[in-house]
């Protein structure tokens, strides 16, 4: 026959286990849902950029970073300013 307390103490062990189990568990379900939630909020901002604007009479002219031309920090390069340039084997 099984001692009684022993069993008692296998049973707190385990609910113990469980607890701390159910504990990681609803953490991870925490991180998952921010995750879905900034995953979400991102399609939908994303989704903004995309869709198209409704035409209104006075639009304001969009800006377009790939088709706009950036000043270069320094001017070009020409053949003579590398010409003064150490050279290396």
């Amino acid at each position: 026959m099984r001692d009684i307390h022993e069993l008692i103490r296998q049973r707190e062990l385990e609910t113990v286990r469980l607890q701390k189990d159910i504990e990681r568990i609803q953490k991870e379900l925490e991180a998952l849902r921010l995750t879905a939630r900034l995953l979400d909020d991102g399609g939908e901002a994303t989704r903004a950029i995309a869709a198209p604007a409704p035409a209104v009479a006075h639009e304001a002219p969009t800006y377009n970073a790939t088709s706009a031309a950036r000043p270069s920090a320094a001017p070009a390069a020409t053949p003579n300013t590398w010409a003064s340039a150490k050279q290396f084997p």
